[in-house]
């Protein structure tokens, strides 16, 4: 089946994602520096160890991802190694509009609420969908009036 709507993309912006990695870059270049200058008795597996934590942490914030498909029988979302499917059954209504906005579900009235919010750092905007059970799914998405158009179940308001 041919999604009605997809979108994919990385869970931190990549211009902070380079931010994050020239520093931790700059702090292992700083240990190996004070360590071969001063021998301020830093031990070289601490270094070594370092250096693996800081490249898994690049690795990982270069790959994970926000992932949103919208088919015409379900939601899927894809937040950085989690899958959640939403079928259109469970769906009761559908936000869409400022992220902050949406979250307190407003006019929504509903008390104990499990809420799941998937958002990439940096976005303002997005969908949030009232489901079955008491539960509301939040997700961040470039163009949300396309995504709540698309979702299926629900109506846009």
């Amino acid at each position: 089946m041919e999604p009605l709507y997809r979108e994919s993309r990385p869970i931190m912006p990549r211009n902070l994602t380079y931010l994050v990695a020239a520093v931790l870059l700059a702090t292992l270049a700083f240990m190996v520096l004070s360590e071969s200058l001063t021998g301020a008795g830093m031990p070289v597996w601490m270094i070594a160890a370092s250096a693996v934590v800081f490249i898994i942490i690049i690795v990982a914030l270069l790959v994970l991802r926000l992932d949103l498909v919208i088919y015409g029988d379900r939601v899927e979302i894809t937040y950085a190694f989690r899958r959640i499917t939403v079928r259109s059954e469970e769906i009761i209504d559908v936000r869409l509009g400022d992220l902050s906005d949406i979250r307190n579900y407003a006019n929504w009235n509903l008390k104990g609420v499990k809420h799941r919010s998937y958002t990439r750092i940096g976005d303002e905007c997005g969908i949030a969908m009232k489901v079955t059970g008491k539960r509301v799914v939040v997700v961040s998405t470039q163009d949300p009036e396309s995504a709540a158009r698309a979702v299926p179940g629900g109506r846009e308001e």
